[in-house]
């Protein structure tokens, strides 16, 4: 500091006292610390029902369900870092039952950065979806429209390229006024397996506020289908996420409208729970391919249905991440379609499935393990 300032310090400090300088100090160190953690942005709140089947020599069916918290971050850079807790969904305490884990989207772009193994991986599957998108999905709502990923960059990929054709509409509801809807259908996508082709395919519906900054609904099937062992095999990934309030309750979609409905049905969720006649583990084909690539069609197809730089991540890294933990051996849980239909009072003869007859509240709990004990290894 030069002299004329060094004396202007001192002329303050003798005229103000010692506690000025404390209470200043504090301010600063705020501000500055405030600069490199950044403001919280607000807290969004979901629940996310995951079922995982096989068919094939026998069958395999786990269904998993869990609501978690995501904490929004905002930093003077134009970063936003998102961070989750899960939490356990028929808890009265909703107590933490995972561990934290967090990315962060750059807005400018929509890249995302992450830390550890799987989240880095995840994360430059988002990031080159992003970069490969080249329409912007609320110029396109009324409309349908072609989009292609091209994932060849990403290493360890299961698949190099992904098309979809997608779909936008306008939805209309009292509670949340002019919302949209966007559907992604996936083209079929082919991996190899024990010398013989892996069928693939995903479809996708999302449903945002009339500014696709929050997400309200995802709903999301793959399925990967071969005979390459001499058995036709099917592996199959359904998915609900919604964004509840802070005690876990859904919001009120009952008045989504028969054109949402529809758009719903085209996704094709089961009309009932799989039968299991004869419990199997999951073959070693869908644990190195199937899981991964459904992991990877998840986070694709739910960037190109939003088709702008906000993070869809909220939604498609969760998925990922239940997804690696569903090949143990546990029946649970009725149809998700059944169960979305009821919880929301969608209409079942529009949606064009299946009837009142078997919808059951969305708050139905998994199976009792006592009911349905797992099979001995």
């Amino acid at each position: 500091m030069n002299h004329v300032g060094q004396g202007r310090m001192m002329y303050v400090y003798r005229r103000t006292g010692f506690h000025f300088f404390i209470i200043m100090s504090i301010i600063v160190h705020a501000i500055c610390v405030n600069c490199i953690a950044g403001d919280v942005g607000g807290v969004d709140h979901f629940k996310m029902i995951s079922t995982l089947e096989y068919t094939g020599e026998g069958q395999f069916r786990n269904q998993t369900e869990s609501g978690y918290s995501v904490t929004r971050e905002v930093f003077a850079n134009d970063r936003v870092r998102y961070s989750f807790v899960t939490h356990d969904p028929n808890s009265a305490s909703g107590k933490k039952t995972s561990s934290d884990f967090s990315f962060v989207i750059d807005k400018s772009t929509g890249l995302m950065s992450a830390v550890g193994r799987e989240m880095a991986f995840w994360a430059q599957v988002h990031n080159e979806t992003v970069k490969s998108l080249d329409k912007v999905t609320r110029e396109y709502v009324g409309k349908t429209w072609k989009q292609s990923i091209d994932l060849s960059p990403v290493d360890d990929s299961p698949l190099s390229e992904i098309s979809f054709t997608l779909t936008a509409i306008d939805v209309r509801t009292r509670a949340f006024g002019n919302m949209i809807a966007v559907r992604a259908l996936s083209e079929p996508f082919f991996l190899t397996i024990d010398k013989g082709p892996l069928r693939c395919k995903i479809n996708t519906v999302f449903l945002f506020d009339f500014d696709i900054d929050n997400v309200y609904l995802s709903i999301s099937v793959f399925e990967a289908t071969t005979d390459a062992r001499g058995t036709r095999e099917t592996l199959r990934h359904e998915v609900a996420t919604y964004r509840t309030d802070a005690m876990g309750k859904p919001f009120d979609l009952s008045d989504v409208g028969k054109d949402f409905e529809a758009l719903v049905a085209k996704v094709g969720l089961r009309k009932d729970s799989l039968r299991i006649t004869k419990e199997v583990d999951l073959p070693k084909w869908a644990h190195d391919k199937g899981i991964s690539a459904a992991q990877v069609a998840n986070i694709c197809s739910s960037a190109v249905c939003e088709g702008a730089l906000n993070p869809v991540g909220m939604i498609s890294i969760p998925t990922a991440r239940t997804l690696l933990t569903q090949a143990g051996r546990r029946v649970a849980g009725a149809s998700l379609l059944s169960r979305l239909m009821s919880g929301f009072g969608w209409n079942l003869p529009t949606i064009g499935i299946v009837g009142a007859a078997i919808a059951i509240p969305i708050i139905v709990s998994q199976d009792d393990d006592s009911k349905n004990p797992p099979a001995s290894p």
